[in-house]
């Protein structure tokens, strides 16, 4: 897969906020069930936004997400670190419906 065929990091959040939420909660319900939610944005140094979250309901934690833009246009939420039944079961769903996961290296591609 080429690099122009990938996600790259979102890095204009304005207005952008509330798909943001929304897409980490659910994510994060198709996952685990109904939770509470609480969220931090900053930005890395490179620009690149990530969210950090508090989570209580069908299960308690702590994940933190790293905002995406996928090829198509839509946002993808990818938890870090990637708990591992995510990354070989399901994948993470963006909002544009593609479904994303890491290989073995570490390296972001399809899911499927």
């Amino acid at each position: 897969m080429n690099q122009a065929s990938l996600p790259t990091p979102l890095t204009d959040l304005r207005k952008r906020a509330p798909q943001a939420r929304a897409l980490i909660r659910e994510v994060l319900e198709e996952l685990v069930g109904p939770v509470e939610l609480r969220y931090e944005f900053y930005r890395e140094w490179n620009g690149c936004w990530k969210v950090r979250t508090e989570f209580s309901g069908s299960a308690k934690g702590r994940l933190e997400f790293t905002l995406l833009d996928t090829p198509s246009g839509g946002m993808l939420a990818l938890p870090r670190p990637l708990p591992e039944r995510w990354r070989l079961q399901t994948g993470i769903k963006a909002s544009d419906g593609t479904r994303w996961t890491l290989s073995e290296t570490g390296e972001l591609r399809a899911f499927g």
